[in-house]
């Protein structure tokens, strides 16, 4: 047997001697009450902590539920004249009422949850237990204080009267006390999910009767009526039903957990992509349930592909991560009133199905950006396009027309015999050809420059390098790659030094590449302000296309006042 098998055993045996021995005390010395309702009553406090203890032992609930108990049975003590374990008892019974409190308001995590909870419960246990323990001072305990044979006796000192107001108080605190109750309950039940408010339901039906009953005291405590008397055993069966429910909340998680073989058996069939999500809703009984699948760094998608960011950092929401074999398969966002071994079995039973959905999401996934990657590629072909059509119109094109323009004024100044104006023309027309060769030539060298084609990657970079804004260091292997590795490593390395010039505000930079076995790493550096995203700029997103299709993986380092170092892995494949 384990040791909270033993600890639960020490608990019931406990409930047995303090509660049976304190009812043979009552009994002996003629106090009219239903003896049997009363131990019921404190015995269930004991029976229910002991199952709490046993099956949840980090839960505050059992042991209130066994304190409620001996605080139950310390009436029944008091009977017993004559001893200086009287007071003690006293202020026992007195701590009946907070512990009650405590146990309604904590159910069923064991905790309060905010600071107008601890005040309503700090005044439910220190208004009984500061007038028990006034009158007490004030009351001469040396007569058994239940019998009606014999009352208690006040002393002279320091007023005759004054225990009896103390006792007043602490009688009529349910004025006070009731109200602050109900309001505490109702603004917990409006803050509370659905999957809380259907565990919470019974309990608080209870304790609203429960309350009901107990304001109805200050009527009934003077009076030896038998409404009075229907009035305490009321209270007692109700105050029976708070262990009562407590256990059932346990059983009822034991037997929701047996809906987990319904869910392994609609396993067993095929599953039409998202449908998972609905059957672990009905398993946890919890619509809310949704489930996030990870992909790549950091990121999370839908059973659909998409991308999403689990949360479950509200008070009303939690995250747990089902993993198997030490593989993390999904991100599990639930109703935070669900048990957290009841969410975990749902899981592993499911862990199969979650891990084939996520690779279906994740294949999503990469369609989705293989689309968006198409799309981003023909809007840039379609800008490139645009740039070429406007530098041609407003570079070299204007030059031919301006160089035909020249050309029929020589033609009509050869014809007037005027041989120095053709002189000069023709002059001007050769500049304005040479221009616009050269033009073409920039056009082209950005296109794909001709020294890459015939010298190689090297020095490509290198002449890129001189044209930079700010000193580079260049560090290149002296080989020849495949040219769709070449050209991919010239862009990157174009468009990189592009942004330090724009946006970097750097005052140098590096290029380096080199190949690591299969690999040909390249590297761009600079030491500006760093806070480069991918994701807001076209520049970057449009290289991560060109380097993803031939393979390769493109990563950004850009930490604001760090600088940006952009890494690019592609193939390594050297040609002689």
């Amino acid at each position: 047997m384990t040791g909270r098998r033993w600890v639960a055993l020490g608990v019931v045996l406990l409930g047995l001697t303090w509660g049976l021995g304190g009812e043979a005390v009552s009994i002996g010395h003629h106090v009219e009450e239903n003896h049997f309702l009363d131990a019921l009553t404190g015995l269930s406090f004991f029976v229910g902590g002991a199952i709490a203890i046993d099956r949840r032992p980090g839960n505050l609930l059992g042991p209130l539920m066994v304190l409620n108990g001996v605080a139950w049975f310390c009436g029944n003590w008091t009977n017993i004249p004559n001893g200086w374990t009287l007071p003690f008892l006293h202020l026992g019974q007195a701590a009946a009422t907070g512990l009650l409190a405590h146990l309604v308001m904590a159910y069923p995590r064991g905790r309060l949850t905010t600071g107008y909870e601890r005040s309503v419960l700090a005044a439910a246990y220190a208004i009984p237990i500061a007038a028990t323990a006034m009158s007490v001072l004030t009351q001469d305990l040396s007569r058994c204080p239940a019998c009606a044979s014999s009352p208690p006796v006040y002393p002279d000192f320091p007023d005759a009267d004054l225990s009896h107001r103390f006792y007043l108080v602490y009688d009529r605190s349910a004025f006070v006390l009731v109200p602050l109750f109900f309001i505490a309950l109702w603004w917990r039940w409006r803050r509370s999910s659905p999957a809380a408010r259907r565990a919470l339901a019974p309990l608080w039906v209870v304790a609203a009767i429960m309350v009901t009953v107990y304001s109805l005291s200050p009527f009934t405590s003077t009076s030896a009526s038998s409404f009075a008397y229907l009035v305490w055993e009321i209270n007692a069966l109700l105050q029976t039903a708070v262990p009562v429910i407590f256990v059932y909340g346990l059983l009822s998680t034991r037997l929701v957990q047996s809906a987990i073989g319904g869910l392994v058996v609609d396993l067993q069939a095929p599953i039409v992509p998202g449908h998972l999500r609905t059957l672990l809703a009905r398993t946890l009984a919890d619509p809310t349930v949704e489930l996030a699948y990870p992909i790549g760094d950091d990121r999370w998608v839908d059973p659909d592909g998409r991308l999403v960011e689990p949360d479950g950092s509200g008070p009303l929401r939690r995250t747990t991560m089902v993993e198997r074999d030490g593989l993390l398969l999904a991100a599990l966002v639930h109703d935070a009133a669900l048990d957290p071994d009841l969410v975990r079995a749902a899981a592993a039973a499911a862990g199969m199905a979650l891990d084939n959905e996520r690779l279906h999401a994740e294949l999503r996934a990469q369609l989705e950006e293989v689309r968006a990657s198409r799309e981003r590629i023909v809007l840039a072909g379609d800008a490139e396009r645009r740039r070429v059509e406007r530098n041609l119109h407003d570079g070299a094109q204007q030059r031919l027309l301006a160089l035909s323009l020249a050309l029929h004024s020589a033609r009509r100044q050869l014809g007037n015999g005027e041989q120095d104006q053709v002189v000069n023309t023709l002059e001007r027309s050769g500049q304005e050809l040479a221009a616009a060769i050269e033009e073409l030539r920039e056009l082209a060298r950005g296109i794909h420059p001709s020294v890459l084609t015939d010298a190689g990657l090297g020095p490509a970079v290198e002449a890129l390098a001189r044209r930079a804004s700010v000193p580079v260091a260049v560090e290149i292997e002296e080989r020849r790659f495949a040219a769709t590795t070449e050209a991919t490593a010239y862009f990157v390395v174009s468009e990189a030094l592009a942004n330090v010039t724009r946006h970097a505000e750097a005052t140098r930079a590096s290029v380096v590449a080199r190949c690591l076995g299969p690999i040909l790493r390249v590297e761009v550096g600079d030491d500006g302000r760093g806070g480069a995203d991918p994701a807001r700029g076209s520049g970057l997103a449009g290289l991560e296309d060109r380097v993803a299709a031939i393979g390769g993986t493109l990563a950004v380092h850009s930490a604001r006042g760090t600088g940006t170092l952009i890494r690019v892995d592609l193939p390594c494949e050297a040609v002689p």
